[in-house]
């Protein structure tokens, strides 16, 4: 079993380039037999482009990693 290797807040990149993102939470997916459950792999991410708006997208955690160990797109800094 794979595990997850992130938390909500976490700032992610993807392996491959695009924008930097926070993870919002796991996916749920649907278990036959179970019902709904979080996922072990899929994370819900948004974003913002340049005008602003908001983009939310599930990924698979293995294609992401993690930036630094601040929390939150526009965190304070002193």
């Amino acid at each position: 079993m794979e595990a997850r290797k992130f938390r909500t807040g976490d700032r992610v990149h993807r392996k491959s380039g695009g924008p930097i993102m926070e993870v919002v939470k796991y996916a749920l997916e649907h278990k036959a037999f179970v019902g709904d459950d979080f996922s072990v792999h899929d994370v819900v991410c948004i974003w913002y482009d340049d005008e602003g708006n908001r983009h939310r997208k599930v990924f698979d955690q293995r294609s992401l990693y993690k930036l630094e160990a601040d929390h939150g797109l526009y965190s304070v800094k002193d």
